[in-house]
């Protein structure tokens, strides 16, 4: 079987190609890209003012299984990520229970490929603690063995600095990534939203600023030190970009992430208690959200993911403060980024493509994020309309849960086609695109 992408923006940050042209797949590798070959072609997808990228990579994923099935699951986790054009996800260890061993690891991996399962590739966090306690080291040689890419003790990050200490230490001999949700939790206990002008008018007690900033610098601080590598997840404060960017001046290996949430919506949102705007860190302020801005567009930022939290309609239709934190974000995710940051010129589409494909693959040393002939398993590719103007609609999602923020919201640029070893999901309004030989 060969299949043409055909007369598409090629748009391949591993390779620094932004170009028109084709992208040829046979069989499940792609095998040529730019100027490729017509002949013998079984069928073509004609993508003229569509981009063709490498299928996308999301850092920060929540699953829910095994335990918290109500919420998600494996397969429609998975069917979400790819309608979402991703072709390669991180999933989280905050299930139930953790993911804090080998055999937990080989249940992830073995559900993600079931025939069921959305068709692409699902990368385990395994948890840097046992139980995620933040007191003893989880055995994460085992569990990088069985296939963890990183790890992460992520909504219940590590508070006793001399522990951090040994994980970093640990995780550089294992050469294994640290991902850590920044957090002082002893200034956020029962803390609900940003703390400022918006949380008194609105009676909530606040989640400082400091307590993220504090966290960062810590970790940014430990990580000087022991020379580990640490992702900082959902970055929200201009003090932790300040941080962050410093860290980085001074050599340490850090990256960090941002959510779509914080660079869409500032506390203000929250209006009437919305649970679907309470998200952790919270929503912050205009002047937070500037400096992100200018973090994505320095490199400061190296990654956008999507930090997909799906929460049951039950467990979201309570008072505000009582209400989970956390929106769903795989099917949204392309949309709401060409919308709030291509489009309006704070990322170019290179730079789109390498901070949802490329960099996240090359942070944690995955094979993905390239359109490389042999630079990933099996071909994994997206394609993108830019242009294309639709309404999101929660209740058209292929996700278990409902909670997103962005419903209602007219988003410009959305996902047509997803490849991963084979076509695994295509909008309908790329149909007429498509034809065959026999036709």
């Amino acid at each position: 079987m060969r299949t043409l992408l055909k007369n598409g923006r090629i748009l391949d940050p591993s390779q620094e190609l932004d170009m028109i042209g084709n992208v040829l797949i046979e069989g499940d590798q792609v095998i040529e890209v730019g100027d490729t070959s017509t002949d013998d072609i079984d069928e073509t997808y004609d993508c003229t003012g569509f981009w063709i990228t490498p299928g996308l990579v999301d850092l920060h994923t929540h699953l829910r299984e095994p335990g918290d099935t109500h919420k998600e699951t494996i397969i429609t986790g998975t069917q979400a990520a790819a309608a979402g054009g991703y072709t390669t996800i991180c999933t989280m260890p905050n299930t139930n229970p953790v993911l804090d061993n080998p055999a937990l690891i080989d249940f992830i991996l073995d559900r993600a490929a079931s025939p069921e399962a959305g068709g692409i590739f699902v990368a385990p966090v395994g948890a840097l603690t046992v139980g995620m306690e933040g007191k003893h080291l989880a055995d994460l040689a085992a569990m990088k063995e069985a296939g963890i890419v990183a790890a992460s003790d992520e909504q219940f990050p590590i508070q006793d600095s001399l522990v951090m200490t040994k994980a970093m230490q640990t995780c550089l001999q294992l050469d294994l990534p640290i991902m850590a949700h920044c957090e002082d939790t002893s200034l956020t206990r029962g803390g609900a939203m940003n703390e400022g002008a918006v949380s008194a008018m609105l009676g909530l007690k606040g989640i400082p600023r400091a307590a993220e900033e504090i966290a960062v610098m810590r970790n940014c601080i430990l990580s000087l030190n022991t020379d580990c590598r640490l992702h900082v997840m959902r970055v929200s404060t201009w003090g932790a970009v300040a941080m962050i960017r410093q860290a980085k001046y001074l050599g340490a290996p850090v990256t960090c992430e941002v959510n779509p949430m914080h660079f869409t919506f500032t506390d203000e949102a929250i209006g009437e208690f919305q649970t679907q705007f309470k998200t952790l860190p919270p929503l912050r302020t205009r002047i937070d959200m500037d400096s992100l801005y200018e973090a994505l567009q320095d490199g400061t930022i190296d990654v956008i993911a999507s930090d997909h939290s799906p929460h049951a309609a039950h467990e979201t239709a309570v008072p505000f403060d009582e209400a989970p934190f956390g929106a769903t974000g795989l099917e949204s995710a392309v949309g709401v980024t060409l919308t709030m940051l291509t489009h309006r010129g704070i990322l170019s589409p290179l730079e789109t493509i390498r901070k949802m494909s490329t960099k996240p693959a090359e942070i944690l040393g995955m094979d993905a994020g390239t359109l490389e002939p042999g630079g990933t398993p099996v071909a994994a590719v997206t394609v993108i309309d830019p242009n294309c103007e639709w309404v999101y609609d929660r209740k058209k999602t292929f996700s278990k849960s409902k909670n997103s923020p962005f419903h209602g919201m007219t988003l410009r640029g959305k996902t047509m086609l997803t490849f991963c070893g084979g076509e695994i999901y295509r909008d309908a309004r790329f149909e007429e695109r498509r034809y065959t030989i026999s036709e």
